[in-house]
């Protein structure tokens, strides 16, 4: 609503100075007879009726979307963009015409212009108009994407060149009985305000490739190719779990509407795969807020062909867990290394049968010269504590104090959870921005380790980032 109310008032000061200049204009053009002044007039005549126009387009812009128009009412500025360029033509047409015939009559009075000081005076007043208008409605066409606006501040830009062009045309009027009549600078000079005439043709015409190429791309949907691009860097850096298969954006005025198909594991939850959803609509949402985003997600339901995968597979079967991959291509060969997780207590020859058969698998499968295992205790399971935890608030207190000390967060929340004599505490602490995914690893890593060392043994503690 704020962004309708700008464009309300630019368009109602954009007719109130429009009139004001083309009754000017037109009143000193008549008086002195200058086709530069009555292009000028009539010029600003059709800004007027632009302008109007413009304000009713913008009206019409600001209605909400119904049924009939799904997409709202934005699309009528660029239809009233697109009637402003014609009747600038139409414009240009005229000017031109009209030039040509005083350059190719006979009758000297076809050539004579009155110069007033009225007519330096209103093209003095258009130009300081002209330049404070063009500024403002440009600045309030970027801050809302009205194309009506950005065609009448791109009319008013015109207007400051063609006023400036008009001004040099009665100068060179003014003096034209200072030369010698007969020369090439007394006919140049009795031709000037033809010959800026022309030039405020040629500026329009100029114009109007513009504004008309603008206008009939935005009927036509044109893509916005800096919006999509924004788009697709944005889901590469928040979301790149869910690679964007497909993308398309429609803008009307200054309102996007995306649609979007993203891929997701195939096995999610209805729930899952509808809160992925909508988080990806409020990311996009925070980086356009005009857009009205539409996600759909599609499954992923390929194999998984990398290689951290195949590994990950393998390993479940062989029934324990894998970590730490580096995979590396050398001029010796292609290495694969992980860390195997096996359980703490069993003796390792009992698991040399497997380590061999996953070593052998994943060389096969992956095509590696070297498959190169190192062995840790799976630390999964919660271990047994004989001494018994403290009251939860003294527990609490003590947790507070260290994290303190350590410089780290507050926490959120402090739970043990027990079975029987096995213990695990879980300390919450606000997610610390800026950080990395390394960064942040070695973060809680460093405060579960200072913890676990300075607390008593009654519990394993695990410190975690609340969820996002």
């Amino acid at each position: 609503m704020e962004d309708d109310k700008k464009k309300a008032i630019a368009a109602v000061s954009s007719v109130v100075w429009s009139a004001f200049l083309t009754v000017s204009k037109l009143i000193v053009g008549i008086l002195t007879g200058s086709l530069g002044i009555l292009s000028e007039a009539l010029h600003s005549a059709l800004d007027l009726l632009a302008a109007g126009g413009t304000l009713y387009a913008v009206k019409v812009a600001a209605r909400p979307a119904d049924d009939e128009h799904p997409y709202g009412h934005g699309k009528v500025e660029n239809l009233m963009a697109l009637g402003e360029t014609l009747l600038l033509l139409i414009t240009a047409g005229w000017v031109i015409k009209e030039s040509i015939e005083r350059l190719t009559s006979d009758d000297p009075a076809a050539l004579h212009v009155e110069v007033t000081v009225w007519a330096f005076l209103v093209i003095i007043a258009s130009l300081v108009v002209d330049i404070n208008r063009a500024r403002m409605l440009k600045r309030v066409a970027r801050e809302t994407k009205s194309a009506a606006l950005e065609a009448d501040a791109a009319h008013f830009a015109t207007d400051i060149w063609s006023s400036v062009a008009v001004l040099l045309g009665i100068c060179g009027a003014a003096t034209a009985g200072m030369a010698v009549e007969g020369s090439w600078f007394h006919w140049l000079l009795m031709r000037a305000d033809v010959f800026a005439s022309l030039i405020v043709a040629l500026l329009i015409l100029s114009v109007c490739r513009h504004l008309g190429m603008e206008a009939i791309n935005n009927l036509m949907d044109k893509a916005n190719g800096e919006t999509s691009l924004a788009i697709r860097k944005l889901m590469k850096e928040r979301m790149p779990a869910y690679p964007l298969e497909r993308l398309r954006v429609r803008e009307v005025g200054n309102n996007a509407y995306v649609e979007m198909v993203v891929l997701a594991p195939a096995d999610l939850h209805v729930d899952t795969a509808h809160e992925i959803a909508e988080a990806i609509e409020e990311l996009i949402r925070s980086a356009l807020p005009h857009a009205e985003t539409m996600v759909h997600i599609h499954p992923a339901e390929h194999e998984a062909t990398e290689p951290q995968m195949v590994v990950r597979r393998i390993a479940l079967t062989h029934r324990f867990g894998v970590h730490g991959l580096v995979f590396h291509h050398s001029e010796q060969g292609y290495i694969i290394f992980t860390d195997l997780e096996l359980p703490p207590g069993v003796q390792l020859d009992s698991w040399s049968v497997p380590i061999r058969a996953f070593c052998n698998e994943v060389r096969r499968r992956l095509n590696a010269d070297r498959v190169v295992v190192h062995v840790e205790p799976d630390v999964r399971a919660v271990p047994q504590f004989s001494a018994v935890p403290p009251a939860p608030e003294v527990w609490q207190a003590e947790i507070r104090s260290r994290l303190l000390t350590m410089g780290a967060p507050l926490p959120t929340q402090v739970n043990i959870y027990s079975e029987g004599d096995r213990r695990l505490c879980i300390v919450n602490i606000p997610q610390e921005h800026g950080l990395t995914v390394a960064e942040s690893h070695a973060r809680l890593s460093l405060l579960t380790k200072r913890l676990q060392a300075d607390l008593p043994p009654v519990a394993r503690v695990i410190v975690a980032y609340d969820a996002p």
